[in-house]
């Protein structure tokens, strides 16, 4: 028994077809059939059939469609290539039949296989041949879905990198027909593929076929400005000027077969360098670790989102953990910082992030624009579809930014940082990062000072600690300032925090601070062009102003003159974006830090609100 996904789903028994039933029925073996061997969840088999769009009733139909599945299977298998068996497996069902039977399968391992297999004799143009021949049509072309696209998309891009290396070799060993005849049809189906219409110029112009080679070019060119918008790249164009000056030769060169083989395995080493000494977060790590092992309830492609108030050490965490992952991906780690939490800068539009990814994993140098993402995005899911890669996004702004930029093939990860929890990841893992326990917070401080100045001053490097509310980022910030101030004991930093007109002054170095990090979201807020989002940022300045840190949801509505139920919604809405703490419901509190930034935001309202009292508008002074 072999099944077929490299055209038409379809399953061949003794070299007949086997009639398994209709479309969706074909659709669930397919769904099983690339994850062949692997236990697959019901909610993953339903994704991949409906989508978004799955009935009320989609277990019922997938068990259906599973047991009339079994039963088709089991009666025509001989077992003479090995059994093949559909099984409940937990909450799921798991194909069991040699991968090797499955044709999407053995195309990818005949792939590799040719990679690494010499450029001389006889071994690799055979791994290329049965490789092509494995090929009936567009993959999975009876299905619909949107996972079904994703990987169509997926092995296409690997079939045209395969296609270029099997008709580079066939000219070079003089099988200019063959490849002529073969690539008519590619270069049909995908018109993009430019190293293929290059190959197909010069199998045209080896067999005598010239003016075909010309109006090969001239069609490919201009699908290619239809669909891109611009001329094709420098490779086909001098293909294209050998073949009009009649100097193109049957073997392609040694840099054009350069750009035919099939697409390097270049391995990104990405991370930002790990912290030599890491202090805490023992429950967290452990929490982000356990969602990529191979049992781990994220299944086959993890995503982490982790989150937390500004200055905790969410990207710290993040870098860390992957570090510690390295070995799982060992097709790289790619590292992109979103700008979600910088200061005086605008988030990265999806478009330009997956314009950075693409050029990383691809070489693709052009930008998309923004009515192109979700071609840009398919694109790259193509491209780390058989790799094992780790992405690791930090700096979200929201799911939006995210959503795109996530990979679909199994054996990759991915690793979110943000502000608040991107509840439109889905079913994404969510890992909650607060400040440092108390011991922490001062052994942080210790790595920076040294043990004997904490030793000499503990109460003091307590009080630092506490006046920093055990916050990472403002730890190593004052840690700093005392390592340039080496002279200066404990107490006089301790006293300077102590002292709300100096503390977040004293929290500011070498282009880091508390006021930047915290004003991010205080920003996002004000800056809007929402007018219901600047009110809130108008709300978090009065309610820094208030003379109690904790207030309930009736405290809260006389501070903002607001009924209850309009002040909860501002109060929840500034939770979401860590500018408040909320206990309990109905009980919040603001950071003392946090409340020093919002005060200077309030008091700076009321300094411009007394110049324009004393000049006047602008222009009238």
């Amino acid at each position: 028994m072999r099944i077929r996904l490299l055209g038409p789903v379809e399953v061949e028994v003794n070299g007949r077809p086997l009639d398994v039933g209709p479309r969706q029925r074909r659709a669930v073996l397919a769904a099983l059939a690339v994850d062949a061997g692997t236990p697959v969840s019901s909610d993953t088999l339903a994704d991949r059939l409906w989508g978004l769009t799955a009935p009320e009733a989609s277990r019922s139909s997938l068990y259906a469609h599973v047991t009339r599945l079994r039963r088709a299977l089991s009666e025509a298998d001989d077992d003479r290539e090995g059994p093949v068996s559909l099984r409940r497996n937990d909450d799921g069902y798991v194909l069991n039949i040699d991968r090797r039977l499955v044709d999407q399968h053995r195309f990818q391992e005949l792939v590799e296989s040719s990679r690494a297999a010499p450029q001389s004799g006889d071994e690799r143009i055979e791994l290329l041949r049965e490789a092509m021949n494995l090929w009936r049509g567009t993959p999975l072309s009876t299905l619909t879905s949107d996972w079904a696209l994703r990987v169509r998309r997926s092995i296409e891009y690997q079939f045209t990198g395969l296609a270029g290396a099997w008709g580079a070799e066939e000219l070079r060993r003089g099988n200019a027909e063959a490849v002529a005849d073969r690539l008519a049809q590619l270069v049909g189906a995908y018109p993009l593929a430019e190293p293929l219409v290059a190959l197909q110029m010069r199998a045209l112009c080896a067999v005598g076929r010239v003016s075909e080679a010309l109006q090969c070019y001239a069609e490919a060119r201009a699908q290619i400005v239809e669909q891109i918008g611009a001329e094709p790249g420098p490779e086909l164009r001098r293909t294209h000027l050998a073949v009009l000056r009649g100097e193109l030769d049957q073997e392609p060169g040694p840099n054009t077969l350069g750009r035919l083989v099939l697409p390097p395995r270049d391995v990104p080493r990405q991370l930002p360098a790990d912290l030599s000494r890491f202090v805490g977060r023992s429950h967290e790590l452990a929490q982000v670790l356990d969602s990529f092992t191979p049992t781990g309830h994220r299944g086959s492609t993890p995503v982490v989102n982790i989150y937390g108030a500004a200055g905790v050490g969410k990207s710290t965490l993040a870098i860390h953990a992957a570090h510690r992952l390295v070995a799982r991906y060992p097709d790289g780690q790619v590292y992109l910082d979103l700008r979600g939490s910088a200061s005086g800068g605008s988030p990265l539009s999806p478009a330009d992030a997956l314009a950075r990814l693409l050029r990383t994993l691809g070489g693709v140098a052009t930008p998309y624009k923004p009515v192109q993402v979700d071609e840009a995005a398919a694109l790259l899911r193509s491209l780390m579809a058989g790799r094992r890669l780790l992405l690791v996004l930090d700096n979200a702004a929201d799911a939006a930014q995210v959503y795109p930029l996530l990979p679909s093939a199994t054996g990759c990860g991915t690793l979110v940082t943000s502000l608040q929890p991107l509840a439109g990841l889905g079913d994404a893992g969510q890992v909650w990062v607060g400040a440092l326990s108390v011991d922490d917070a001062v052994t942080l401080l210790c790595q920076w000072v040294g043990a004997d100045r904490i030793a000499a001053e503990p109460e003091a490097a307590a009080a630092i600690a506490r006046w920093c509310e055990y916050l990472p980022l403002a730890l190593r910030i004052a840690g700093a300032r005392l390592v340039a101030r080496p002279r200066w004991p404990l107490a006089e930093l301790r006293d300077r925090l102590a002292d709300e007109r100096r503390r977040l002054d004293n929290l500011e170095l070498d282009g880091m601070g508390l006021r930047a990090s915290i004003g991010v979201s205080y920003q996002r807020l004000s800056r809007s062009t929402d007018l219901t989002e600047r009110a809130i940022a108008e709300a978090f300045k009065l309610l820094g102003a208030s003379a109690e840190p904790e207030l309930d949801r009736s405290a809260a509505a006389r501070v903002l003159t607001r009924s209850e139920e309009d002040a909860e919604r501002m109060l929840e809405r500034l939770v979401d974006v860590q500018l408040l703490e909320t206990s309990s419901p109905g009980n919040y509190r603001m950071g003392a830090l946090v409340r020093l930034y919002a005060r200077e935001r309030f008091a700076g309202r009321h300094e411009e609100e007394s110049r324009l009292r004393v000049s006047g508008p602008a222009g009238t002074a």
